[in-house]
Formats: C-alpha cells, structure tokens, sequence
C-alpha cells in the first residue's frame, strides 16, 4: 500500500495531514490474506491511537523510520518523523481523499529527504494480531504500528502487515526480525535445549559443546543398558522374594510350638516382617514336659503279685505304643508339615506293622 508525500514539485501539504492509508481492499500475495481498509478500521485506529496517547504524559507518537528499517536488527535505525496525530476522513461528494491520515512532525533528516525528493511514499505497519479476522483470509487493522517513508511500497510479509518491497524480507513474529534474525533466533532456541540436555552452562564454548556430543552414549546403546538395569532389577526383585520365603520357613520352624495356623503367620511375616518378629519375640517360651524317672524297685513274686504285675506289664506296654504313636506323629508332623491327625494315623499304622 502506498500513499505519495509530495506532489509532482515535492510539496508537503499544507495542513500537514497525509494520507497514510485510503479506503479500499489491498491483496497482501506473500501471506495470501486481503487487508480491509474501511470507515470501521479507520475509526479502530484513530481511537487506540487516542488512547495510547492518552495513557502516557510523555507520548512520543509513532515512529517513521526508512524503509522499515527499525523493524530489522542489522539495519541501522533513524526517525524519519513522529505520527502526532490520526483522523478518519470519510467519503465525499467531492474529490477530497478518505481514508486514514495522518499529522506528522518530521526530523531534521526526514524533513531533508522527503522535501528532496528522496522518499515519496508512506507504508503503514500493523501487526497480524492487530488485525481483526473476518475469515476467508480477509483482516481489517485496528492498531496502527508505525509507518515508514519508501520508494518501493509492495505488500510483504505476514507478521507485521508492512507493505514493502521484496528488497528485505521479513519473518513472521511480533518482533518485525527478518528471516535471517528469525533463524538466528530459532537456533538460539535449540542451543539453549542442547545445553540443557547436556547440564552445561549458557556460556560453554563451542569446543566444550562438540566435546560433550561426542561423548554421548549412542541411543542404542543407551537401550541396551536400559535393558540390562530393568532385567538385573526384576532379577534382584526375585532373589529378595526367595529369601524371604525361606525367611519365613525358618521363622515358623523357631515358633512352631507357639503358632496354630502356619499359612497365617507365613503371610503376616511376608507382609509385615518387622511387626511379626516383634510379636512373637514378646511370647514366652513353653518348658519342656519333664519324664518322671523310671520305678527301679524290684516287685515281690507272689502268686496274686504276679498276676497284678502281668496285668501291670500289659497295660504299660500298651500305654508305651500309645506314647511312641504320638511321638512319631509329631515327627512326621514336624518333618513333612502335615496336619496332625494325618501324622498320627500314618503313625498308628506304622506301629501296627
């Protein structure tokens, strides 16, 4: 979009309102968008300049610069003017302009290059997210950005709206960088994650940088170590297991005296180690049955004497089976962990061969 500065004899006007943008529709072909320039756009403009003026004491105004150049960080920039003021003027019936004008208070060297002929045309700049979307890649500004003095106004770029020629092109941030500053950028983005993977320090050399590559472990082998922790790990987390069922084993044989129910205490042990040693820690032992001694004394051999005695020998052989059933029970109860009643009755079988 262009709007001329000067006549054909290098005149400014003489109320000092440009035109900085007309009424109309303005294809923008490298962002493949249409820039709306209407009253309502117009009105936006005016009022968010009024207000950004009136937020501050010290309002500038908006730059002019050349040729854009404030909006790329290689190239020199320098005020070609200030926007002081914007106005809408509509449509009339006369042959008078509408569109966006503006009041500007050039610079010394802006005064200079203008009234010589040098630069005789205003660009405006509006960001893309100062554009309302109307869908069908059609934006109507309702911020103006700035504006610069250019020979050479064709639509370029997306992000700012800049309307120059292809001469320096731009990116597509709200910085106004040109491409070049957008890698530049971009590469600085991935240098700051490659510190960060590698815990070095922003201010590593790049020897140190290339060093630390090198010594990276490949990701296959990264893998194979991945997968010889996980197998040591499941390894190591079935050794533990084994040890503690024989742990338990071990527990429930130093307490068989005491416990009813071995599955219980076995999977309370499991669970709870440390409690269930405490537990039974605090039990008191049982003492041991004590055998009386045996009768030494020699019986008298009378007639009714013998008959008792052989009566006695009888009942004390049967009572010694009775004793020797029960104490085989509790071995095999003991040595191959069965239920008692099952242990005594292998061991009256035993005894009855």
């Amino acid at each position: 979009m262009m709007n001329l500065i000067l006549n054909r004899n290098f005149e400014l006007p003489a109320d000092g309102w440009h035109q900085l943008a007309p009424l109309g529709e303005f294809p923008h072909s490298a962002a493949g968008i249409v820039q709306i320039i209407d009253a309502a756009a117009c009105t936006l403009m005016v009022a968010a300049f009024e207000n950004a003026r009136a937020a501050s004491a010290n309002f500038p105004g908006l730059l002019i610069d050349f040729d854009h150049f404030s909006l790329d960080a290689e190239k020199r920039s320098e005020a070609a003017g200030w926007i002081t003021d914007l106005k809408f003027c509509p449509p009339s019936s006369g042959n008078n302009p509408a569109g966006l004008f503006a009041r500007i208070r050039w610079s010394d060297i802006g005064e200079a290059a203008v009234k010589g002929g040098r630069y005789r045309f205003l660009s405006p700049v509006w960001a893309k997210g100062d554009c309302e979307d109307l869908g069908g890649n059609r934006f109507r500004p309702v911020h103006l950005l700035n504006a610069a003095v250019t020979n050479d106004p064709n639509l370029k770029g997306i992000l700012p709206l800049s309307n120059r020629s292809p001469g320096a092109p731009f990116d597509f941030t709200p910085l106004n960088r040109n491409r070049v500053v957008t890698k530049e950028k971009s590469m600085q983005s991935i240098l700051e994650a490659l510190l960060n993977k590698l815990n070095l320090p922003a201010d590593t050399a790049e020897g140190a940088i290339l060093t630390a590559l090198e010594n990276m472990t490949p990701p296959a082998d990264v893998q194979a170590l991945i997968n010889r922790a996980e197998a040591a790990e499941s390894e190591l987390s079935g050794l533990k297991t084994a040890q503690l069922e024989a742990d338990a084993a071990a527990f429930i044989e130093a307490h068989v005296a005491v416990i009813e129910n071995r599955a219980e205490v076995r999977a309370q042990f499991i669970e709870n180690r440390t409690l269930t040693e405490a537990v039974f820690k605090n039990l008191k032992t049982p003492k041991p049955v004590a055998t009386p001694p045996a009768d030494t004394r020699r019986p008298l051999h009378n007639r009714d004497s013998k008959v008792l005695a052989t009566q006695n020998r009888d009942a004390s052989t049967s009572e010694s089976k009775a004793v020797k059933i029960r104490n085989r029970a509790a071995e095999i109860m003991k040595s191959e962990r069965v239920v008692y009643t099952d242990a005594f009755r292998r061991a009256e079988q035993e005894f009855a061969d």
